[in-house]
């Protein structure tokens, strides 16, 4: 399946993160339920799908996290990351890139003039 094309916005409420339905047909589709998941920068969440055999190494990474997705397409940023970037109860942009689906903050976009 081809990852779905653009940016989409997603809620995040009580410490998880909605995937637009798009994304989410995308994860079922490449059969990705398992993700590492880290900050990038203060801006910036990366999910990386854990694949079976030698899907991902944590050794060198010791900022990164495990979540799994919910069958109702809610994935769980840990508490840590969360206060890295920034997170609270609001949307965040979305999309699939390169092999994972990365996650901007509200703040990137507003310097950006995409802002309330």
């Amino acid at each position: 399946m081809t990852p779905p094309g653009g940016t989409f916005l997603a809620k995040v409420s009580g410490g998880a993160v909605q995937l637009p339905p798009p994304v989410k047909r995308y994860c079922e589709a490449s059969e990705w339920s398992l993700f590492r998941v880290r900050s990038t920068d203060d801006h910036r969440l990366e999910l990386q799908p854990v694949r079976g055999e030698g899907g991902c190494d944590f050794s060198d990474d010791s900022s990164a996290y495990l979540s799994a997705l919910a069958p109702d397409g809610r994935l769980w940023i840990p508490a840590p990351l969360r206060t890295t970037v920034g997170m609270g109860e609001q949307s965040v942009m979305m999309r699939v890139e390169n092999g994972v689906i990365a996650i901007y903050l509200r703040k990137v976009f507003e310097t950006l003039g995409f802002g309330p």
